[in-house]
């Protein structure tokens, strides 16, 4: 009897919460609420690798094994940064228009950026030169892929596709 009840109150629950979007409780935003909030998650990502680049050394030698080691504490504020940034994409919900752009998004994130940040994270840990070298050999590989998959040339898509549609421009009349 319990299970046929429950059964029943799914049955009528389940078309109102449709009806009314409560099943997601997602709302997708606005064209300008969107542009700001991928603009912001943009922001916090890049400054969190400017931050992650001043703190890295330029060679690949014993010498900046040491200088990783001693700005190891000093990257986590980039790097749990860097992480927010990225999980701030995937919690963003796009007006219908942008969705696709920003699904190919979500995807090249996870085809990419959280393996770049868990090198990072690897890179101040990093105990041997071999180690390093091996890190530094994988981030390398990512930066030279221009692909339009990669993260950064698909948040530049959907930059002009906003552009595009005056998302965010006021007009003077």
């Amino acid at each position: 009897m319990a299970k046929r009840a429950k059964h029943l109150a799914v049955f009528l629950l389940l078309p109102i919460m449709l009806l009314c979007g409560c099943s997601s409780g997602e709302k997708r935003l606005s064209p300008e609420e969107y542009k700001t909030a991928i603009e912001s998650s943009w922001n916090r990502y890049l400054n969190s690798l400017l931050d992650l680049i001043e703190l890295s050394p330029l060679e690949i030698n014993e010498a900046a094994l040491k200088e990783l080691s001693e700005n190891a504490e000093k990257a986590q504020p980039a790097l749990k940064m860097r992480e927010q940034s990225l999980k701030e994409f995937a919690e963003i919900v796009p007006p219908e228009k942008y969705e696709e752009l920003h699904k190919r998004l979500i995807a090249a994130i996870d085809a990419w950026e959280y393996e770049q940040l868990e090198l990072h994270r690897k890179m101040f840990e990093a105990k041997t030169v071999a180690e390093l070298e091996e890190i530094s050999r994988k981030i390398s590989e990512h930066a030279q892929n221009t692909s339009d998959d990669t993260f950064p040339m698909v948040y530049i898509l959907i930059a002009k596709e906003l552009s595009a549609d005056s998302v965010g421009v006021k007009s003077l009349q």
